[in-house]
């Protein structure tokens, strides 16, 4: 028997109380802060993607635990109606955040480390045409109605595309693939001292390492030095040559289909991110 969502609800929760909409404007979740009468704060996600429901509940299974405080733990399911219930994490999102220039580097030492744990969750595996694979999801990305990019700048693109399709087999490990810091929580402990905590892992998978660099690379890293130089210290390691060739070409393949793909669903925030994505990695070429 099919069970709909405001069942799966009422049986995860009981009769917690709603307390804040932590949804994301045009995504397929539903996100609920909820406080359970004991007090205790629990997060509800309901997700209408087969796909997305499917790769946060094995992230919440098999990789978070790993990460402790430092992420969600799951508490419940209904794989039914796609619904989670996880615990609550205290803080506000980074990028709202107001830090000191010390603790900003801190939260990116942090974010490396977490980043590190995250990628030793799981054996590392292979993806042999992940270059492949790739190149086909960003073309076809590419072909939306509503174009932003001139002929340079799509030309530029496809190249780049062309590069990474040729690619070798890759060494792939447990990824979240979007890493922002609207998806980083800062709080501080007791005594005062930041922690970070990484959330929404609906996008992770077994993806080719050094992918997980990117995002986080093309929102924040490329416009501080001193954020990068706390990464890469808390990583333990800077990425490797191939790594740095994966960043390069997958950035301007996504940055240029986010630009399309955004405007053509009307997300001109997020379009205008990646057309100025793409043009930034056309004056550093």
């Amino acid at each position: 028997m099919t069970t709909t969502v405001s069942e799966a609800i009422a049986r995860l929760t009981g009769p917690a109380e709603v307390v804040a909409d932590l949804s994301w404007p045009g995504t397929t979740a539903t996100v609920r802060l909820l406080r359970h009468p004991g007090g205790q704060h629990l997060v509800l996600k309901a997700n209408s993607s087969p796909d997305c429901f499917t790769r946060e509940l094995h992230a919440l299974r098999t990789w978070t635990p790993t990460l402790g405080a430092a992420a969600p733990q799951l508490i419940d399911a209904d794989e039914d109606a796609r619904v989670l219930l996880m615990t609550a994490l205290p803080g506000s999102r980074l990028d709202l955040a107001t830090l000191t220039t010390a603790q900003e580097q801190d939260a990116y030492r942090q974010t490396g480390q977490l980043l590190r744990r995250l990628h030793e969750a799981g054996p590392p595996q292979t993806i042999e045409d992940f270059g492949r694979q790739r190149a086909a999801y960003l073309r076809a990305q590419l072909t939306g109605q509503t174009h932003p990019l001139s002929t340079a700048e799509l030309d530029f693109a496809l190249a780049a595309i062309d590069q990474l399709e040729s690619l070798p087999a890759q060494k792939a490990q447990p990824s979240h693939l979007d890493l922002t810091a609207r998806n980083l929580l800062a709080d501080a402990d007791d005594h005062g001292r930041l922690r970070i905590a990484l959330i929404d892992f609906e996008t992770s998978r077994y993806e080719a390492a050094g992918r997980d660099f990117l995002r986080i690379t093309q929102r924040t890293l490329r416009h501080r030095a001193d954020l990068t130089a706390a990464f890469y210290n808390g990583y333990g390691r800077q990425p490797t040559d191939d790594e740095q060739n994966l960043i390069r070409w997958c950035g301007i393949g996504d940055a240029a289909a986010i630009a399309v793909s955004a405007a053509t669903a009307g997300h001109n925030d997020f379009s205008r991110e990646g057309h100025e994505a793409l043009r930034a990695a056309m004056i550093a070429m």
